[in-house]
């Protein structure tokens, strides 16, 4: 981490995650009235330095609209995971670097690992591609980009790390993921009742944007030609992959998906398309000048929200009222199976109904 101060101006740039536990930006919450506290308390804050700053700039016209979608939401099963898409976790890259000895320098590996996952997302793509056309019925998928968000819809592994705009529904998945972990720890051992901490993760897309790269203000256009260089068409790759590979720029870059399947717009999904660095949290940041008179460098717009609880299926319950459930986030019949068995089999917890009877 390093910080500059010259020429009257004062800048803060590491890594994201030291910044992070320099930031004091992992927060606590144990209730859902607590987690939207907290939610929109940050974002708030967030809102209110940008309207500040919009009002000294001559230039920009000021509404009192708010900028919805600007916050985006990533839950998580655990507080302790990295920010990596698909195909740059260990599970997926484990056997790859075949390319690269013991002897090969730290930053030739890394390139080796890069390459390989690269031609091996490449024949992914043209094995969906291939039999894909032929499930492709709705007609969901017609371009490059559009097959690529599709790809990752499906759970094939890609350089596209999901997001969604809804914050209880980020909370929903990072509970449900927990939930379904320990049902499967159940079936090898009992399982006390224990406290699970899950992790909900809350940037500024339009602000990341802007820190991860001085050219951009805000997330990609999926049918912009900056899209066609994290992701070039195969004709593309087929004609040239050397040439193609290299052209995949270092950095990450939140972007916009088209709502080309249902369970996209139900989610409000959004995405953070990798390039060479596997990691978001191991990407450098900038962060500017906030107060010049005393040097006072601008906050982090990147939080994490872990959220304690004994019994998941009451926040489920919590969520379900809200409008959050299987049948929501999923509009289709497996959705909505999902969520009837949930809804008549799951077992109320915390009540004595004998005592009660009495």
């Amino acid at each position: 981490m390093t910080d500059q101060n010259s020429g009257g101006t004062s800048q803060r740039t590491g890594k994201l995650r030291d910044l992070l536990e320099q930031g004091r930006c992992v927060l606590e919450t144990a209730n859902l009235a607590d987690y939207i506290s907290r939610v929109h308390e940050i974002s708030d804050q967030w809102q209110k330095e940008d309207w500040l700053g919009k009002e000294k700039d001559e230039d920009y016209i000021l509404n009192n609209a708010r900028l919805v979608g600007q916050v985006w939401f990533r839950g998580h099963r655990t507080p302790d995971l990295s920010l990596q898409p698909g195909l740059y976790r260990e599970s997926t890259r484990s056997t790859l670097a075949k390319n690269a000895d013991s002897q090969t320098p730290l930053q030739d590996k890394e390139e080796c690992l890069f390459e390989e996952l690269f031609d091996l997302e490449h024949e992914l793509r043209i094995d969906f591609n291939s039999y894909g056309h032929l499930l492709n019925e709705v007609n969901q998928a017609k371009t490059s980009i559009d097959w690529y968000f599709l790809m990752q819809h499906h759970g094939v592994p890609t350089r596209l790390l999901d997001w969604t705009t809804n914050a209880l529904a980020a909370l929903f998945f990072a509970l449900e993921s927990q939930w379904k972990w320990l049902e499967e720890q159940k079936r090898h051992a009992p399982i006390t009742e224990t406290e699970s901490v899950v992790a909900v993760w809350m940037i500024d897309a339009y602000w990341l944007a802007m820190r991860l790269d001085d050219e951009w203000y805000g997330p990609i256009l999926p049918w912009s030609e900056d899209a066609g260089k994290y992701v070039p068409p195969l004709e593309q790759l087929l004609a040239n992959m050397t040439d193609s590979r290299a052209l995949i720029p270092k950095f990450a870059m939140p972007i916009e998906p088209p709502a080309m399947h249902p369970r996209v717009a139900a989610q409000e999904g959004r995405f953070i398309i990798f390039g060479r660095i596997l990691d978001l949290l191991d990407h450098r940041i900038r962060l500017e000048l906030k107060d010049e008179e005393v040097c006072e460098v601008e906050s982090l717009r990147v939080r994490k929200i872990c959220f304690r609880t004994t019994d998941i299926d009451a926040v489920f319950r919590d969520l379900a009222q809200l409008g959050v459930s299987r049948r929501t986030l999923f509009p289709d019949l497996d959705g909505l199976a999902s969520f009837l068995r949930w809804k008549h089999f799951h077992r109320l917890s915390g009540y004595n109904f004998a005592a009660e009877s009495k």
